[in-house]
């Protein structure tokens, strides 16, 4: 038991030696100070660790400035208290300063801790500034020691009272901003201010609440106009601004500028209500120019008055597109405009809007435009390449701020540009031989009022182009014939096409081909027949229904068709033996008879080359005749014979002439100047031509006999 008691005394004398040797206590940790409507002061804390439990009290020291003595206000025994407040008897003239030690116990003897951080109140002052006036100038100080920095996002709050009992967040600003100046928007009234200051990490401290009574006496912001533009419905000037920044706003003024001067338009109540339409505005005559001034709810000065801004010193000028030219025949438009002025930053680029309708011109306000192209801000001129025609191309322009991307569009113009567009047809409706070199093209037109040219083109097979053979003009005609007299009808078949250009000399169309029709053929002698070959006729729409064979017997006899053959039959046999009593000269024409068109309802024909061939004369002469006999006469029987030039000829053996005649219908009667000849042999010469005047010669003797006496 004795040892016992030693062993026990030994072990409270070790525990009080290290008792004795405890680590010294270190002081709480300050988070923040918040000072109550009463100017009460909060003191705000983490408690200390005491591992040792040798804690005694917190003692809380005060002083009204950082430099001042510093005062015990406050001793807390309860380790885990973490906050005390400061009831003050004093007015808050500065910021109270605060910091905490430590108290505890080693052993038999007390010992503070070293001190905490030393942290202020944020004491805030709140009055009328001088000037400018209209303001609540903010005047605080800071919580912390000169030289330290708080951590990464701390920022004050700026609060106001308004209404009584409202407390409204109205800006942060960042640390070591200490001053600001607060715009006043109420006519009259006891305005209170608190600053709270938010350290990330920490609580916030919380200043006293300053007031004091303000007056608007300072006008709304200079209202911020960002467009003046045309109602293209209704042609009116649309002026729009920003809603006013200045929330006591009460009207907006709406001058028009002139020159020189302002005139005033209207007055526009409601702070919201940002556009106004000049319905007396002329924005089609030039651009129209606007300011807008803005006036509160407040009155002040002598008499009172509201209080008004002034306006910007700048006008705000629409986009005015002048009257846009065209001649016909371009191929562009070319047009300019006016800049548009007002804006701070300036015109970022100009759109081009377009749109193209027919006649007539409708509506403004129901025509759908496109963005047609974009300029930059400094271009005011524009050429339009691709314009569209026989209607009226529109226009207007948008200009675009340069940072604000503010709109304001121009007045439309509309320009009419007509153009000489190819008739709705041009038909090629023959290709027609009417000489042996000239070869006729037809044309079927649907007639305009414009003058046109059609070209007629002549394929050159040799050089595989097309030649150009003549050119003419015509206005409200539906036919045109163009000739082309350089060509060799009875060796080739022509291909012709016909070119349409207008006054602008732009090619409209090319027509169809038309191939003309080669006929060639022979005379066969033997069979008494003429043979006829021709070439097809192309190139109609519905091609060709039929060809008719013509024959003309002679060079004055009538035209007669002999033939209607199928459009696949190119050749035809006449058999001509009946016709021995001709002179032998046959002449045919081959037409090609087209199948109705279907674009235009009309039925052409095309004739090819005339061919006249001819057959040789057939001559009988008999080698005897008996004057007083049944054959009493002699002449010869001759048939494909010209007899215009008919010539016969008896002579004696001794070659006198006995008889001569170009009477076919004149035979000799074997007298001689009335005198019967001699019985006996006589020669005769007979000369006659064919139908294309070739001579044919024959000559012999006859023997005339006669039982009659001499």
């Amino acid at each position: 038991m004795e040892k016992l008691k030693i062993y026990l005394a030994l072990i409270l004398t070790l525990i009080a030696s290290i008792n004795a040797f405890a680590q010294p206590l270190n002081p709480p940790a300050l988070q923040c100070l918040e000072v109550a409507p009463d100017g009460d002061v909060t003191i705000n804390w983490l408690p200390t660790n005491d591992p040792f439990g040798s804690f005694i009290q917190y003692n809380i020291y005060s002083a009204v400035s950082f430099g001042a003595p510093y005062t015990l206000v406050a001793s807390v025994s309860d380790i885990n208290t973490t906050s005390f407040t400061e009831d003050t008897v004093v007015p808050l003239t500065d910021n109270l300063c605060y910091f905490i030690l430590t108290e505890y116990q080693q052993g038999v003897d007390t010992f503070m801790s070293t001190g905490s951080d030393t942290t202020c109140t944020i004491l805030l002052t709140a009055e009328p500034s001088s000037f400018p006036q209209g303001y609540a100038s903010l005047n605080w100080g800071s919580p912390f020691q000169s030289g330290f920095q708080p951590p990464s996002g701390t920022e004050y709050q700026v609060w106001m009272e308004y209404p009584l009992g409202t407390w409204t967040m109205i800006q942060t600003l960042p640390f070591g901003v200490d001053i600001w100046e607060y715009e006043i928007s109420i006519c009259s009234e006891f305005l209170n201010f608190q600053i709270i200051c938010v350290v990330p990490g920490l609580c916030n401290y919380v200043s006293n609440i300053a007031g004091d009574i303000f007056q608007d006496v300072i006008p709304p912001a200079i209202p911020v106009v960002t467009s003046v533009s045309v109602n293209h419905s209704t042609n009116d000037a649309i002026i729009s601004w920003e809603a006013n920044p200045s929330g006591d706003t009460q009207a907006y003024i709406i001058y028009e500028c002139e020159n020189p001067g302002l005139d005033i338009l209207d007055t526009i109540y409601g702070i919201n209500t940002t556009q106004f339409s000049d319905l007396l505005a002329n924005p089609s005559f030039g651009p129209v120019c606007y300011l807008v001034a803005a006036f509160d709810t407040c009155y002040s000065g002598i008499p009172p008055s509201p209080n008004t801004s002034p306006t910007s010193l700048i006008c705000n000028c629409s986009v005015y597109l002048p009257s846009i030219g065209y001649e016909i025949c371009q191929d562009e438009i070319e047009f300019d405009w006016t800049a548009y002025t007002g804006w701070e930053s300036g015109v970022d680029s100009y759109i081009i809007h377009h749109a193209f309708v027919p006649e007539p011109l409708p509506p403004p306000g129901t025509i759908i435009f496109t963005n047609l192209d974009t300029v930059a801000g400094d271009v005011l001129n524009y050429a339009h390449q691709s314009v569209q025609f026989n209607g009226y191309n529109v226009y207007y322009i948008e200009a675009v701020g340069a940072v604000t991307d503010y709109r304001s569009i121009s007045n439309i113009q509309a320009v009419l540009t007509p153009y000489p567009f190819a008739p709705d047809y041009v038909y090629l409706g023959s290709a027609s031989v009417v000489e042996n070199n000239t070869i006729e093209v037809t044309l079927e037109i649907d007639p305009t009022n414009t003058e046109h040219f059609y070209m007629l083109q002549r394929y050159d097979l040799d050089g595989g182009n097309w030649d150009d053979v003549i050119t003419e003009s015509i206005a409200n005609s539906a036919t045109l014939t163009l000739t082309d007299m350089d060509v060799e009808t009875e060796v080739f078949p022509y291909t012709y096409r016909v070119i349409t250009e207008n006054i602008c000399e732009d090619i409209l169309d090319t027509t169809n081909l038309g191939i003309s029709i080669l006929q060639q053929g022979f005379a066969s002698t033997s069979q008494l027949k003429n043979i006829l070959t021709w070439t097809s006729y192309g190139n109609w729409e519905n091609g060709v229904q039929a060809y008719r064979v013509h024959r003309r017997i002679g060079d004055t006899g009538p035209d007669e068709i002999i033939a209607e053959l199928s459009p696949m039959v190119l050749n035809y046999e006449d058999d001509v033996a009946v016709l021995l009593y001709s002179e032998g000269k046959f002449c045919y024409t081959i037409e090609a008879v087209e199948v109705i068109s279907t674009s235009i309802g009309i039925s052409h024909s095309a004739f090819s080359n005339e061919l006249c061939l001819s057959q040789e004369p057939k001559i009988w002469i008999p080698n005897a005749f008996v004057v007083d006999g049944v054959n009493r006469t002699f002449v010869p029987v001759i048939s494909f014979a010209d007899f215009e030039n008919y010539k016969m000829v008896i002579f004696s053996r001794w070659g006198d002439v006995v008889y001569e005649t170009t009477d076919i219908k004149a035979p000799w009667d074997g007298t001689m100047n009335g005198k019967l000849v001699q019985e006996g042999e006589y020669a005769y010469f007979i000369s006659v031509e064919d139908g294309k005047g070739r001579a044919y010669e024959q000559a012999g003797h006859v023997i005339m006999l006669s039982i009659r006496e001499k």
